[in-house]
């Protein structure tokens, strides 16, 4: 629109002004627009006489355009202005309407705000750093510790809702062939007893037979199908172990144990030793071996040794978590029980 009366002020200016007239004639187009713009200054009351000044009309002219603004060379762009880059919005070609950016919370905004200021101390400190090497600065101070990496310490067993009972294989197949019919009997022996373990079904194994439940089974739900399997008609009971429940195995270590455990002596540690040593500590009261313990000198100029233990455990690690980390005395020695991952097989000792 600016333009546009721009131009038309533009032409009747080049034009004559004096040959345009509007009123039928009676004033031309340079009069009445002098009288537009002409401020009009009422007459002073106390000397009519004195000349008023005359106002001249002000010309407009066109402001010419200002020059663009010339484009920075690299050298003047600072080397730091690289972490001042916003980052570039994704756009949808397909549906650009429902793609809007998403917004920043104030706990990343402060966060990008702290790590700014840090970028500009250090190169305020080091001038003579690039940002490369600033940027590697940047994450030395704030780096994060590495999680340590977790130890698989445990076995993955069975479920706790199987029973496992050892018997002989004739046994196992006279017992199996009557499945269904046995199930329903201990069923309903339990109901007898008011308790809330059901049996689901009863499968064969090569060491026997297992019995799964809808639940875990207590002791004296154990007694019950134990009581039961061993009275069985087909069963001779002299061939059949007392049901248990299923265990994994813990992995855990002994460290700082003396190789030489007597004093003035040169006897090494041995197995009699490290079960003595367990039996002695109240720390190991309730726990069962799952193997011989094996032994490990640390180097061959070190008097000291590693002790590896399995003990056996349920899936959640509860036996070992109590033992992890846990120091007793051996002779004048603090040792110490940690984790230690799944070894399969004995480790043989190149140190010995």
């Amino acid at each position: 629109m600016g333009d546009v009366i721009w131009n038309f002020i533009s032409s009747v200016y080049a034009s004559k002004w004096d040959a345009l007239f509007t009123n039928q004639k009676s004033n031309s187009l340079r009069a009445k627009i002098a009288s537009k713009f002409t401020p009009r200054t009422p007459p002073s009351n106390g000397n009519p006489k004195k000349d008023i000044p005359k106002s001249t009309p002000i010309t407009i002219n066109k402001a010419p355009p200002l020059p663009p603004l010339p484009a920075k060379s690299k050298k003047e762009i600072n080397v730091i202005s690289k972490y001042f880059h916003p980052k570039k919005l994704l756009n949808n070609t397909n549906d650009r309407s429902t793609n809007t950016p998403t917004g920043k919370s104030y706990a990343q905004v402060s966060k990008l705000s702290t790590n700014m200021s840090d970028i500009l101390k250090i190169k305020e400190t080091f001038p003579a750093l690039n940002a490369r090497k600033i940027n590697q600065v940047n994450n030395i101070v704030h780096s994060q510790d590495k999680l340590k990496p977790h130890i698989q310490m445990t076995t993955k067993g069975p479920s706790r809702k199987n029973i496992i009972i050892l018997m002989s294989s004739k046994n196992t197949i006279a017992f199996i062939r009557n499945s269904s019919l046995n199930v329903a009997n201990i069923n309903r022996e339990l109901r007898n007893a008011k308790t809330d373990i059901l049996v689901d079904y009863i499968c064969s194994d090569n060491t026997g037979i297992i019995v799964v439940t809808n639940k875990v089974a207590h002791q004296s739900d154990l007694s019950i199908i134990n009581c039961y399997i061993k009275n069985s008609n087909d069963i001779n009971s002299l061939q059949v172990e007392d049901s248990r429940l299923p265990k994994s195995k813990s992995y855990l270590k002994i460290i700082e144990i003396p190789y030489f455990p007597h004093a003035n002596s040169q006897e090494k540690l041995t197995l009699n030793d490290i079960k003595n040593i367990l039996k002695q500590n109240h720390i190991f009261d309730n726990i069962s071996l799952a193997s011989k313990p094996r032994i490990i000198k640390v180097s061959p100029k070190l008097d000291m040794a590693i002790v590896w233990i399995d003990i056996w455990n349920v899936q959640s690690s509860h036996n070992a978590k109590l033992l992890i980390n846990r120091c007793f005395n051996v002779e004048n020695n603090i040792t110490t029980i940690r984790g230690a991952n799944m070894n399969p097989g004995v480790p043989q000792c190149k140190n010995c």
